[in-house]
């Protein structure tokens, strides 16, 4: 593959902006540009960023994937498929952003996943007991993360997940190298799934308030979350049901994330974008990170915090280490954009270039 040279930009390098430099790559590789002879593209002074990861999505097809690549999106964390073949055929589909997924989310018996949601009824744990067969049969599918829904405890709803079911499950997949995400939106699940031991925390308390010292005890243990706040908005602003709570309040998911940044949790970025007409709210795929990261810094996050949630910080907690910082070696997945987005967050929409693996899709 002949290299590529990106000159006359500034790269985000984590804390801030490089002075006017070139990034190349080759081979769906970042070289080092001095070396590097080529196709060159005229940045314009531009700002490179590497290429933007969504830490909570549900794709189904290669149209919602090419979407995501058009945004300067080009991994996403599928956390939750029903269709396993359909999802094995994406994983490396070229052209596209990478998707890494946890197939079928263990989730209660009768719960909304199964019962509403089309999900088959094997992802249903009926007990600690149960929670060995439900590993293995993703370990068998060969799934990059495991998803595990813990639902509230309410009146006239079929039981949650216990806490000793979901200790198990999170147990037997850290035996099986698999790292747990755990669907929490309440302060009482946030404990369960902290507890648990689980690695990463998605979405965030809707009623009630997170305590500090819980959240102080996740960053001691390394546990991160991502909050989804364009999701939790919008589920707040459109809630599904015929009553809302009044506990039910935008302002406890700030709270929150106020809480986990000041502790030292870290935040990854995600939306929870699906097209499923049987989930609470739709989201759309690609766009809507960009209104996560301004609603991140909206919350108290710096730009450079919001850009490192969608890149280098969910890079490291799901262990893509081959992504989420320009530097040699990396993967080619790069974004080109006009403007300065550690200063003005809203520049990341103005996206002037994409490859994914050194092949410009936009």
């Amino acid at each position: 593959m002949a290299s590529t040279i990106i000159r006359n930009v500034r790269v985000f390098n984590g804390k801030g902006l490089s002075e006017p430099t070139a990034v190349a790559f080759a081979d769906g590789r970042l070289v080092d540009a001095d070396r590097a002879e080529g196709v060159e593209v005229q940045g314009g002074g531009g700002t490179v960023l590497p290429g933007l990861i969504d830490a909570h999505v549900h794709v189904d097809d290669r149209e919602q994937l090419s979407e995501y690549g058009r945004w300067g999106v080009t991994t996403v964390l599928d956390m939750g498929a029903r269709d396993w073949s359909a999802m094995r055929a994406l994983r490396d589909a070229p052209g596209v952003a990478t998707v890494r997924s946890a197939g079928s989310p263990a989730c209660a018996v009768r719960g909304t996943a199964v019962r509403k949601m089309g999900y088959p009824g094997s992802a249903a744990v009926a007990g600690p007991a149960d929670a060995a067969r439900f590993v293995a049969d993703r370990v068998a599918q060969g799934v990059d993360h495991v998803k595990i829904v813990l639902e509230e405890k309410l009146p006239f709803r079929p039981k949650p997940l216990d806490a000793a079911t979901v200790g198990a499950v999170v147990a037997e997949a850290h035996g099986a190298g698999l790292l747990v995400a755990v669907h929490a939106t309440s302060p009482t699940s946030f404990r369960i799934a902290s507890d648990a031991g689980a690695d990463v925390v998605t979405h965030a308390p809707l009623a009630g308030r997170l305590d500090d010292g819980l959240a102080r005890e996740m960053a001691r243990r390394g546990a991160v979350v991502c909050p989804t706040l364009i999701m939790m908005k919008t589920l707040v602003e459109h809630f599904p049901f015929p009553v809302k709570p009044r506990s039910i309040s935008y302002a406890n998911v700030v709270d929150a994330v106020r809480t986990l940044r000041r502790a030292g949790v870290a935040l990854l970025a995600g939306t929870d974008a699906n097209s499923d007409p049987t989930a609470p709210n739709t989201i759309p795929h690609g766009v809507s990170l960009h209104d996560e990261l301004e609603l991140l810094v909206q919350v108290g996050l710096t730009p450079v915090e919001a850009l490192l949630s969608a890149t280098s910080s969910t890079a490291d907690a799901f262990g893509l280490s081959d992504r989420g910082r320009i530097r040699a070696g990396s993967r080619a997945d790069v974004v080109l954009v006009d403007g300065d987005p550690t200063t003005d967050i809203t520049t990341t929409r103005n996206v002037r270039g994409v490859w994914i693996g050194g092949v410009r899709i936009h």
